[in-house]
């Protein structure tokens, strides 16, 4: 976003999430959906969690394509930068068709669309689709880097973070910043002040993304029960209810149509109110099962 940002300006933080309709051509023409965050100068795919991602992103590219050639025609002087911007994710997780995908547009529309591959490791990408990106590789932080942001976190959000539980938190992330803020979140949510025996949740996020994934392509009764079981494993690690609430309607929300984004909106101010009333009710009846006692 900071690269985005440095080349398109503020427009580019003008971020949306849609969901979008692809013409595909297999046996027969076939309509697929999927999820896209985009802003007027950049588009994002997960390569990996979407299945039909790779129709998205040839699609998408052809389009641009046919934009570009439309524009140079009607313009004659253009001071933006003359492209778009697309960022895919996952691509070490995708197969060899899809990253042939990835190169073939790189040799073809280069002019007219860039392209920003993230990976956790380049191991498993073609060496063909290496050769042409130029590689820019980040070390993990160190725990010490680590417990500087949580700290400044803790700062800006005006909550006391002990030094002892931040290196505690730092530690159980292995050095991923992001599960260290999100563990910083759900601990915080959980228990505070904090002590220092307080059990910390790490990897709850990555989840929850996985399980809305799993719901937006197959919301079928059957996978109701593995809903079930991953979220009783979240709650007994001790991730906060409206935690889990809040990052599933936001999953959600990026892979709907913006005609049921307004109920889904209902829906989760309806369950985060029930959540209160039932804590609320937990609370009194432990007073009342203390004061008896």
């Amino acid at each position: 976003m900071a690269l985005l940002s440095e080349i398109y300006g503020d427009a580019a933080r003008n971020v949306s999430h849609d969901l979008r309709y692809f013409q595909i051509q297999e046996t027969r023409l076939t309509q697929v959906a999927v999820p896209v965050t985009s802003s007027p100068h950049h588009m994002e795919l997960n390569m990996h969690l979407e299945s039909n991602a790779r129709y998205a992103l040839m699609a998408s590219v052809k389009q641009i394509g046919s934009d570009h050639a439309v524009t140079t025609e009607t313009s004659i002087v253009n001071s933006k930068p003359d492209y778009t911007v697309m960022v895919l994710y996952d691509v070490d997780k995708v197969d060899e068709s899809s990253q042939n995908l990835i190169k073939w547009i790189i040799d073809c529309y280069s002019d007219v669309c860039k392209l920003i591959l993230c990976c956790q490791d380049d191991v498993n990408i073609l060496e063909s689709v290496k050769t042409q990106c130029h590689i820019i590789k980040l070390d993990a932080l160190v725990t010490r880097e680590i417990m500087e942001v949580l700290i400044q976190i803790s700062r800006k959000e005006k909550f006391d973070l002990p030094m002892k539980f931040a290196a505690k938190i730092a530690n159980k992330s292995k050095q991923n910043l992001r599960k260290a803020i999100m563990a910083l979140e759900a601990c915080k949510s959980h228990n505070y002040p904090f002590v220092e025996d307080q059990p910390i949740a790490i990897g709850w996020e990555e989840v929850l993304i996985d399980l809305a994934s799993g719901i937006l392509a197959d919301p079928s009764h059957k996978r109701l029960v593995l809903t079930r079981a991953k979220l009783q494993k979240l709650l007994v690690e001790f991730v906060h209810p409206k935690l889990i609430l809040l990052k599933l309607i936001e999953q959600f929300l990026k892979g709907v149509e913006a005609n049921i984004k307004r109920e889904l909106y209902y829906w989760h101010g309806y369950y985060v109110k029930f959540l209160f009333i039932y804590l609320i009710y937990m609370l009194g009846l432990v007073k009342y099962v203390l004061t008896k006692s």
